[in-house]
């Protein structure tokens, strides 16, 4: 019978990754509060593997209080921590059934992606707000949950497995918008080292807005050039997010001869689409520092439409808000389309 002793301890290693499993090898190995380990995995108890358990364990508590490292090593555990689950929930399983460890050891490594993924969520939110001044603070926090949900599911299973099934309800109301989060930051952070490899080979940038339409895939062009009416011309499209309440969601912006179309994909049902005819586009600028690139619209409404894009896509927001600019009377009079990178990229003069 499952109790919440393999349960907890891998939704602990979604939190910190060695810990939980040197604290487990570490109880067997003292054979203290009855503690035996499956027979595939009792080479954790040996001096190697707890030395190494040990000094990980270390170097992660270590690591997380130091802002900037905490989310690097968060990222390079993205992997590691639902396999450090598994191998926590399989090691603390009590039985001899082949499938029943296998299925353990599933439940193990998805409660320890669901934990990883909220924890990189609180750590990224906290970087960005506070400057990363808060991450020890919470680097301790977290240290001392993971060692009391370890104890929790030492001595009491039963309660801890109480605990992982009202922390299962909550990652479940809450697990869309972490995912979402997640994929964002990890496709943000990936470009941007993608743009510092571009920049070190000193590879030039797109000159045309219309070469963004070769990073669209050939299914995905088709599908978004069904939104343009009779008549209608493409001249480019950006992808990027838009913040909303359930986190950062994907989407296009097209940019076309007569307005601007914003066009964001649901899972289950059909796309959300907006649009803004340029005469009624009172400002547009596009930004890029930092990480990311950012292209800011206002209209005579007061509707603000915010695309946050990769940093490698920075010359195409540039360039969107120059086609903009052109196309928009309103722009085009009163000169105020900017580029905070670049000025020339600007003001267009007829």
């Amino acid at each position: 019978m499952i109790n919440g002793l393999p349960l907890g301890l891998a939704l602990a290693t979604g939190v910190n990754t060695y810990l939980p499993l040197f604290i487990l090898a570490l109880f067997a190995r003292l054979n203290s509060a009855h503690i035996h380990l499956s027979p595939p995995f009792h080479f954790l108890t040996s001096d190697a593997a707890l030395i190494v358990l040990g000094s990980l364990a270390a170097c992660e508590i270590l690591a997380q209080k130091f802002p900037g490292l905490d989310n690097i090593w968060d990222f390079v555990h993205t992997l590691l921590r639902p396999v450090a689950g598994a191998v926590a929930a399989g090691a603390a399983v009590n039985t001899d059934r082949i499938l029943e460890m296998a299925v353990v050891m599933l439940l193990g490594g998805a409660l320890a992606a669901g934990a990883h993924s909220t924890k990189t969520s609180l750590r990224v939110a906290s970087t960005a707000k506070t400057l990363g001044f808060a991450n020890p603070v919470i680097g301790l926090l977290e240290d001392l949950g993971v060692v009391a949900a370890s104890l929790l599911s030492i001595y009491f299973p039963w309660i801890m497995l109480a605990v992982v099934l009202l922390v299962t309800i909550v990652l479940a109301l809450v697990g869309p918008r972490v995912m979402r989060a997640i994929s964002f930051d990890i496709r943000v952070v990936w470009a941007w080292f993608a743009w510092l490899a571009r920049r070190l080979r000193g590879k030039a940038g797109p000159v045309e807005l219309r070469e963004s339409l070769l990073e669209v895939g050939p299914v995905e062009l088709e599908a978004l050039k069904c939104r343009l009416t009779a008549g209608e011309e493409l001249c480019g499209i950006l992808s990027g997010w838009r913040r909303s309440a359930g986190g950062p969601r994907a989407g296009w912006l097209l940019v076309t001869t007569r307005r601007i179309v914003h066009v964001e994909p649901r899972l289950w049902r059909a796309p959300r689409i907006e649009s803004f005819d340029y005469a009624g586009v009172t400002f547009a600028r596009s930004s890029h520092r930092g990480i990311m690139a950012r292209l800011d619209l206002l209209t005579r409404k007061s509707d603000r439409v915010t695309m946050n894009m990769r940093r490698t896509h920075a010359p195409l927001a540039d360039l969107a808000v120059k086609e903009i600019n052109r196309l928009a009377p309103a722009l085009e009079a009163a000169g105020e389309a900017k580029s905070s990178a670049r000025p020339a990229l600007a003001t267009v003069s007829e």
